[in-house]
């Protein structure tokens, strides 16, 4: 009479993994998680510059007596600070060397 009584509680050794939906949902959030880190943080974006249209424009505004030289030179390092303030992953490319370009890549050196 005092022997031990086994009962078996089929729902206990029932091991719960997730379904073919939840594995499927789990990679897909992942993935979708990876490609956009990847996208915002890693790929290099490029930027348009029209760094000689710039320059010609500064140097028509010196000659006709418009600007300055100190003004021109402060303009100089107005730009110099524009290009250093790109962030590291983004790519500058001249405008002279873009066949088209989309106008909201262009940096605005004004």
């Amino acid at each position: 009479m005092n022997e031990p009584i086994e009962v078996r509680d089929e729902e206990s050794r029932a091991t719960v993994s997730p379904g073919y939906l939840e594995v499927i949902g789990i990679v897909l959030v992942i993935v979708l998680v990876v490609v956009f880190s990847y996208d915002r943080f890693l790929v290099p974006k490029v930027k348009v510059a029209d760094l000689k249209g710039y320059l010609q424009e500064q140097k028509t505004l010196l000659a006709a007596g418009t600007i300055t030289e100190e003004q021109w030179k402060r303009n100089l390092d107005t730009l110099e600070q524009v290009f250093q303030e790109q962030p590291p992953h983004q790519m500058i490319i001249l405008k002279d060397v873009v066949l088209h370009h989309d106008p909201d890549t262009e940096i605005k050196l004004k």
